[in-house]
């Protein structure tokens, strides 16, 4: 009677989070210090769709970073996305990704940029908190708007290369990320699940 009560108390606290979605937070340290969040958010919508949001915030001496990505899915394809940057309220990046039938139209307003290519994109860099890119050898970053390498180095831990060469570690437990860590500005950056 015990372990049918697991399961229903499992069943259940596993349905409500995929009507209602997922909130991760995370703090993010540089060389050791807080110094900002991360929220990140996945919210189930009808029809086997989601929309995420990332939007992070960090605080160093004399810059403030503030960094927005809204994705959306249908299924397990991308509908559309948005990523912007802003340095001390100065709007850095901004980057739009729009289906339009079998391809994807790209909107780089910092580089006045206007591109298309094929579709479909099935796993980008805003899925990286909630779901782990078990298999791929490839995602899209909405920030850079293009396909970047990722492995798996050992079992629940990826490996994200950036065109620079850095390289973003996501560390999972039970399919959720639970740290990330980079690079940024040559120091070392870590994003670490709070809740």
């Amino acid at each position: 009677m015990k372990l049918w009560c697991i399961y229903l108390v499992m069943f259940f606290g596993f349905s409500t989070l995929a009507v209602n979605g997922q909130k991760l937070n995370y703090t993010v340290y540089v060389a050791g210090k807080n110094v900002g969040k991360l929220k990140a958010e996945c919210t189930k919508e009808a029809n086997n769709s989601f929309y995420i949001r990332l939007e992070t915030r960090i605080h160093l001496p004399f810059k403030d970073i503030v960094s927005l990505i809204e994705t959306r899915y249908s299924g397990n394809e991308l509908v559309s996305s948005s990523s912007q940057k802003h340095i001390n309220d100065n709007l850095k990046e901004k980057i739009t990704v729009t289906r339009q039938q079998n391809t994807y139209h790209l909107v780089n307003a910092s580089e006045k940029v206007n591109t298309y290519f094929p579709a479909p994109i099935d796993f980008s860099v805003g899925k990286l908190y909630h779901f782990m890119p078990q298999g791929l050898t490839s995602i899209f970053s909405e920030r850079l708007g293009a396909f970047i390498p990722i492995k798996e180095t050992k079992k629940g831990v990826f490996e994200l290369i950036q065109p620079d060469g850095k390289k973003n570690t996501f560390v999972y437990k039970y399919g959720i990320c639970t740290e990330m860590q980079t690079e940024m500005l040559a120091c070392s950056v870590r994003f670490q699940l709070s809740e």
